[in-house]
């Protein structure tokens, strides 16, 4: 089975939630719902939190490394 995108994620909790503020759902079903919500929010949260990770390693690894260019510049300039 394909692995769930963030996306895809983030619509059926949209939906869950949609469906939860109508008020109108049976009991069990709307407890069902509830778990999946949660389920779905802390998926996407600990997603968005390794997209985070991830960006922060690339900028920062992009900065030192301009970083050392532009020391190798400043040797050429004396």
């Amino acid at each position: 089975m394909a692995k769930e995108t963030f996306e895809n994620k983030l619509d059926r909790l949209k939906e869950i939630v949609d469906r939860l503020e109508r008020g109108d759902l049976p009991l069990e079903e709307g407890v069902a719902l509830y778990k999946e919500g949660l389920k779905l929010a802390k998926a996407c949260g600990k997603q968005l939190e390794g997209a985070r990770h991830e960006v922060t390693i690339v900028s920062e690894g992009l900065v030192k490394e301009f970083e050392a260019l532009e020391g190798l510049g400043d040797s050429d300039d004396n």
